[in-house]
């Protein structure tokens, strides 16, 4: 009695996600996963605000400086959100609905075991790793309390949003980091101007946020009855073959991530180089303001991702080039939106997290270049986004390794020998634009050769 209104939510899903018209589907999926992307960073965000208020700048150095490990954490729960999604949108597009709701249970295996390994390890070289990101003996108190509670609850740091959004359900995937950022908020007041807990309260607040968002993701899949996989127990058994397209089409995502981690923790030693803490303060604060700007291109290019799955498991290709221009038109205008805010408003953002003059002064000068890479990221990270949807796994995985590991580090290195502090804040928007032009060759390298491989397979 119950599988017919199944079938039909299903059937009228898939009919939207491939009928809508492209801009108000792209609208209608992109809008919760901005509200969401926004909501997933603001808990690092609000960490920092309220630490900058009642610890001070040598406090915000310690949590802004251990802030790789948090982007580290996101990229194991990401690999396996964007992986497993990409696999949930196609297998959903070709009405695969049992593949699908496998494909769901080994994510929440592999995500499990990924995270245990991160805390175990991580707490067990906490130090080695805090001096190895660059942690002065200053900050490290500071960058050790913050880090070790959030590693503890790294099994909370969960992608399961993405599984969401791949069915269709966006506001959903919204509410799940919407409603426990709104907590974040009240156990920080709580935690850090109540029980006067500081640092340590911050990461409280935020590991106890997380269960709430893991929560309501087990709500929606095994009690909510909305899903459309029906994810039983005999699903939760390993299978290498899934589990490798997971890791390998969630792959790029990881790298793009720990690629960051890796590219902040290089400017952290650049900066301690020729800086000092105060350097490194202010990078840590001009970062949160550019996660901040950056959420509304995360937002989209999350939001498209399965409707670009969809369309292309269902042959509309035509359509999918339609999202893909849209979408750019979008994060080019975007990029430059930020950058004129930035060139006229840097004072008054840095002013959000500081009363600090000195800080305010350094960060106004330094806000403006760093942010001109918005002018080449939102395209970047689209084009990456349409290999990764469509299963291009070799693509996107060339794609993102050449942009988050070839890029930042030569720069920075080559700028700051010839312009010393300065330079290394010019190797941000380098970097990017750089970034940019090694995308566009391999894309357009890799379409016409996958077009080949494709007909060929076809023909034999």
């Amino acid at each position: 009695m119950k599988t017919k209104p199944r079938i039909r939510q299903n059937k009228d899903k898939l009919s939207y996600m491939e009928n809508t018209p492209v801009g108000q589907l792209i609208w209608e999926m992109s809008a919760p996963s901005i509200v969401g992307v926004l909501a997933y960073n603001a808990y690092n965000l609000f960490d920092t605000l309220f630490i900058s208020q009642w610890a001070g700048t040598a406090a915000v150095g310690g949590v802004s400086v251990s802030f790789p490990f948090f982007l580290f954490l996101s990229a194991v729960s990401s690999t396996v959100g964007s992986g497993a999604a990409s696999v949930i949108s196609r297998e959903l597009g070709g009405q695969n609905i049992e593949r699908a709701a496998k494909t769901a249970a080994n994510a929440f295996m592999l995500f499990y075991a990924s995270a245990l390994f991160v805390t175990v390890f991580g707490l067990l070289f906490l130090d080695e790793l805090l001096h190895m990101i660059g942690v002065t003996e200053t900050l490290m108190p500071y960058a050790r309390q913050y880090t070790g509670i959030i590693l503890i609850g790294a099994v909370t740091s969960t992608g399961f949003s993405s599984l969401i959004r791949a069915e269709g359900s966006s506001r959903y995937a919204m509410l799940i980091w919407v409603i426990p950022l709104s907590a974040n908020i009240l156990l920080d007041l709580l935690f850090i101007f109540g029980l006067k807990m500081e640092v340590a309260g911050a990461a409280l607040g935020t590991v106890l946020s997380q269960c709430i968002s893991m929560g309501m993701s087990f709500y929606y899949f095994f009690l909510s009855g909305r899903s459309r996989l029906h994810i039983q127990l005999k699903h939760f058994r390993p299978d290498m073959t899934l589990l490798r397209e997971i890791v390998f089409i969630g792959f790029p995502s990881f790298l793009q991530l720990s690629g960051t981690s890796f590219s902040l923790i290089a400017a952290n030693r650049f900066l301690r180089q020729y800086g000092n803490d105060l350097a490194i303060s202010v990078y840590g604060l001009v970062n949160k303001i550019d996660v901040f700007f950056r959420f509304p291109v995360s937002g989209l290019i999350q939001g498209i991702q399965p409707i670009i799955g969809q369309n292309y498991g269902a042959g509309k290709r035509n359509r999918v080039r339609e999202i893909m221009k849209l979408s750019g038109i979008v994060t080019a205008m975007y990029g430059i939106l930020i950058c004129i805010i930035t060139a006229f408003c840097s004072p008054q953002l840095m002013q959000v997290f500081t009363s600090d003059s000195d800080v305010i002064t350094l960060g106004s000068h330094v806000l403006p270049p760093v942010m001109a890479e918005m002018l080449f990221l939102g395209i970047q990270s689209l084009l990456t986004c349409y290999f990764q949807a469509t299963g291009r796994k070799a693509v996107s995985f060339l794609l993102v390794f050449c942009n988050q590991f070839l890029c930042f580090i030569p720069a920075a290195w080559i700028l700051a020998a010839l312009f010393g502090l300065s330079g290394i804040w010019y190797a941000f928007p380098v970097s990017a634009a750089v970034s940019l032009g090694i995308t566009v060759c391999i894309s357009l390298w890799a379409q016409p050769l996958y077009g080949k491989f494709r007909q060929m397979y076809h023909n034999s």
